[in-house]
């Protein structure tokens, strides 16, 4: 983890200032402390002569809210979905392309709107201007062949968008990435929130398996909740392995995502939480306690504040389960080198 963000930033902006809370610092000044510890992990020393070595030649900030500074963790991970590259019957769900080369992408005619927008004032609109339910239930982007795949389930394009990446499994049995392209205007909105102010789901049912369950049990009240969340993103297709915003490789259990105005791309920090333990049949049977060193890579929509923080938890319908039912206080602390 610390060597790939190491290599990462080698073609990076190094006199670029960025925040770590109230410091302001340098990408090079991160490089530098990246090179430091990964110099003094390949000492191999005793765990003792490491601790004090660490205190020794680092300092550390911690992150946080409230009296106790702590960090609330969710988890995320890289999605593996079925799709296709033609739309079918059954693969009727687009995934689409930022239309990066006509920024200026007018509706042919009059804006689609929502049954309950308000009149449209003349104004032209372009498409980041676009909401999750003009794009997706009123087709303002269809036939402009933007599509990159098509998917055979909206939960799982709706919770692609979240995650900001993924793997397409193609029905001729390829699978390529998909990565985080672009957004149109609006803010992130979670729904987990309404669907538990609406009391269809309890509040330790708010985690993704929670939603899902629910909205696969009532299929009919899908549009309703997706729609809350106007955010859209696209994708492009990719041959490279999961990555972050700051570059580097994503690596399970010890990459994290923050909010980049607060926290820098290349931050190494460590962490102290719990984590999920599960069986051969991927249900959770307890919660074990971990510390340890990550690498703040990547940035995420719901990862706004101080107080929050995402955790990797790797590819697949495992790292998948772990995700979503991850929701816990923890400890984060900021190193770096005197």
């Amino acid at each position: 983890m610390v060597k790939n963000q190491i290599d990462a930033m080698q073609e990076a902006d190094l006199s670029r200032k960025v925040r770590l809370g109230p410091m302001t610092l340098t990408q090079g000044k991160l490089r530098e402390d990246l090179i430091a510890f990964f110099n003094l992990l390949k000492e191999n020393l005793p765990r003792h002569e490491f601790r004090r070595r660490l205190r020794e030649e680092f300092a550390f900030y911690r992150a946080g809210v409230g009296k106790k500074r702590r960090v609330l963790f969710t988890g995320y991970y890289t999605p593996l979905i079925p799709a296709s590259r033609v739309r079918t019957e059954e693969y009727r769900y687009p995934l689409y392309r930022m239309p990066e080369k006509s920024r200026n992408l007018r509706y042919v005619g009059h804006p689609p709107k929502p049954a309950d927008a308000v009149q449209d004032t003349g104004r032209v609109w372009t498409w980041r201007d676009y909401t999750r339910e003009h794009i997706d239930r009123l087709g303002a982007l269809s036939n402009r062949g933007l599509e990159i795949a098509w998917l055979k389930d909206d939960l799982e394009r709706f919770f692609l968008h979240i995650q900001g990446s993924g793997r397409l499994r193609f029905r001729d049995g390829t699978v390529r990435g998909v990565r985080y392209l672009g957004a149109n205007n609006y803010p992130y909105t979670g729904i987990g929130k309404r669907m538990v102010k609406d009391k269809v789901i309890a509040a330790e049912e708010g985690s993704m398996q929670g939603i899902k369950r629910y909205l696969r049990a009532h299929p009919e009240e899908v549009p309703k909740y997706l729609f809350q969340n106007k955010r859209y993103i696209f994708f492009a297709l990719t041959d490279e392995p999961p990555r972050g915003s700051g570059g580097g490789d994503l690596v399970a259990g010890r990459s994290i995502a923050t909010d980049k105005s607060i926290f820098p791309a290349g931050g190494l920090a460590y962490i102290i939480l719990r984590k999920p333990v599960l069986n051969d049949d991927h249900e959770i049977t307890g919660w074990k306690r971990v510390a340890r060193f990550v690498v703040d890579q990547d940035t995420g929509n719901a990862i706004r504040g101080p107080g929050r923080a995402d955790l990797y938890f790797g590819a697949g319908h495992r790292a998948g389960v772990k995700a979503g039912h991850f929701q816990e206080w923890g400890q984060l602390f900021y190193l770096i080198k005197k």
